[in-house]
Parts: C-alpha cells; sequence; structure tokens
C-alpha cells in the first residue's frame, strides 16, 4: 500500500514539472540606442512586451543536447570527407554580410556556430571583449579572426590554418 502510494506520489509530481513554463519579458531601447530586457516593463512605459513559451526538452532539442550552442564542432567531417576547422560566427539576423558567410558556409559544407549578438547579452560581451565593432565577427580555430565578411579573405585564413 505505501509503496503504491509512493509510486503515484512521484507519477504526479514528474508530470507537474513537466509542465509547459511562461514567462513575460519586457524589451525596450533606451537614448543611447541600447537594448534592454527585463521581467519589468521600463519606466516611461515604451517597453514592448515579448511572451516567452518555454516547453520541456525533447530528445531532438537543442536543449537536450549537453552544450551544443557552447561548444562548437572541432574537426567535424565535412560533405567530402575532408575536416572542418571550429568556425564560430558573432553577428545579426538582419546584417547581410553575415547572412553571405551563413550561406557561403552552407554552400561549402563548413560546420560553424553562429551567436546573434542581439538575442544573448552575454555573446555581445564575447563580442566586445574580442574586439568586435562590426558584424560578423568570425573566429577560425583559436587564432585567427576576421572582422566582416569575404570569400576571398576567408578562404585566406581558413587555409592557412
Amino acid at each position: 500500500m505505501i509503496k503504491s502510494a509512493i509510486i503515484i506520489s512521484i507519477i504526479i509530481m514528474s508530470s507537474l514539472l513537466c509542465g509547459n513554463g511562461h514567462a513575460e519579458i519586457y524589451k525596450w531601447i533606451d537614448d543611447a540606442g541600447n537594448i534592454h530586457f527585463s521581467d519589468k516593463p521600463a519606466a516611461d512605459d515604451e517597453s514592448e512586451k515579448i511572451d516567452i513559451k518555454i516547453a520541456p526538452a525533447s530528445p531532438t532539442s537543442p536543449s537536450a543536447i549537453p552544450n551544443s550552442s557552447d561548444t562548437p564542432p572541432v574537426n567535424a567531417p565535412n560533405h567530402n570527407g575532408t575536416f572542418n576547422k571550429k568556425i564560430v560566427m558573432y553577428g545579426t539576423a538582419w546584417c547581410p554580410y553575415c547572412k553571405k558567410a551563413r550561406n557561403y558556409f552552407k554552400k561549402k559544407g563548413l560546420a560553424f556556430t553562429e551567436y546573434d549578438v542581439e538575442k544573448l547579452p552575454s555573446r555581445m560581451r564575447e563580442f566586445k571583449k574580442l574586439g568586435g565593432t562590426g558584424y560578423p565577427l568570425i573566429m577560425i580555430g583559436n587564432k585567427q579572426k576576421m572582422h566582416g565578411f569575404s570569400i576571398e579573405g576567408f578562404e585566406k585564413r581558413y587555409s592557412s590554418m
């Protein structure tokens, strides 16, 4: 009897923990053009309410893969059997040079990790710490740094590694 009560309690508690989460986030831009996010609206009522729904992780979701966004693939084989060097791009969704780099990497079958610095404040801090001033900032391996993007410039840096 006690054993079945414990099992039922565990099942009930598990089902409560597996529900969808919900949070309210407010976004606003200050006079200096800085973007802010908070759980409370700005004092001047110029905030945009952003609803975020957090779903439980599924086996195929990126959050279920340990450190998938923090550990870019190193020496991952591409489509022609050669190996890629680690590529990390700090950029934005609207940047045309970021789009050009993204398309080039995909076309060449190069594994890369992209961080949208406008969506992730921690990545914006990394971007600035690395000396980023314009988009994209591309890191190739641990030593090569590329400001902006051109196919010729990238291939020169990538092949010298």
